[in-house]
């Protein structure tokens, strides 16, 4: 479920560059890989790319109160709660010549995030199941960029942070077995 939302997230900016902006797919590239190995040759990260990493997933704890068991059509059914999830990603403007270029690109992605707060993903192999997650604007501040930046082991490249809510997890099937709908207590004597 991650991966699919982040490739939603990446497919509906490509579409937003591409087709708002006029460019062309061959000016500027949209990828979904790990920005800490941009240094590295082997990255695979093109010239004039708008990259786009997870750095962080925690729980919406707000949504914990998830009842286990349920009872539908006198059938009762024991299922572990749901886990909501927020993913943090990060949206670079990597390996631009121009710096004024990179600040660009990056600005037509805030405008993009600013337009779609709510983005719509297929979930599963049903295409008609569908996901809405909702994008937010996230500051972590100066400090904490600088450390975020250090422990991936690059250099800063224009960036900005955004909080991806909230993706719903169900790791395990729910189990079923019949409604309990009378008690028979045996006289003991």
């Amino acid at each position: 479920m991650i991966s699919e939302t982040l490739l939603g997230i990446k497919d509906h900016l490509k579409a937003h560059l591409f087709g708002i902006s006029g460019q062309s797919s061959t000016t500027v590239k949209v990828e979904l890989k790990d920005i800490s190995k941009n240094e590295s040759p082997d990255a695979g990260i093109p010239d004039n790319s708008i990259v786009i990493s997870l750095v962080n997933i925690e729980e919406e704890h707000t949504l914990k109160n998830n009842y286990p068991v349920r009872t539908l059509n006198n059938v009762t059914v024991k299922e572990e709660p749901v886990l909501f999830l927020n993913l943090y990603i990060l949206v670079a403007a990597v390996k631009f010549e121009q710096y004024d270029e990179a600040l660009m690109q990056l600005g037509t992605v805030i405008s993009f995030f600013q337009s779609s707060k709510s983005i719509s993903i297929s979930s599963g192999n049903n295409p008609n199941s569908r996901l809405e997650v909702i994008c937010h604007l996230y500051n972590i501040g100066f400090e904490n960029l600088n450390n975020l930046w250090t422990v991936m082991g690059g250099k800063y490249m224009p960036s900005v942070i955004y909080k991806v809510r909230v993706l719903p997890y169900q790791a395990s099937s729910p189990v079923s077995g019949p409604a309990i709908t009378e008690i028979e207590v045996a006289n003991k004597k």
